[in-house]
């Protein structure tokens, strides 16, 4: 695995997609706004990475996978753990 972090942050952020995108279907309100939280964080990424600053922009998705990770986890979503 690279150690890069823009390109492992580029890595996760496609995971991480693909992971939102199955996550559309929730529909429990608490659910729905750690989601939402789930969402800014990768749109922080992606301007932490834009502006030349990887290693925060690889933190921030990294969190908005552990909120993802948390609704598998409590059986609210049924998302696909994302590889990475």
């Amino acid at each position: 695995m690279n150690e890069d972090p823009g390109e492992r942050t580029r890595t996760y952020l496609a995971a991480i997609e693909r992971a939102l995108k199955l996550a559309e279907v929730v529909s429990n309100p608490d659910a729905l706004r750690v989601v939402d939280y789930a969402k800014r964080y990768v749109a922080d990424s992606k301007y932490y990475l834009e502006t030349g600053k990887p290693t925060t922009a690889l933190a921030s998705v990294a969190y908005a996978e552990g909120l993802l990770d948390s609704l598998s986890i409590m059986g609210v979503a049924d998302l696909e753990k994302p590889t990475h």
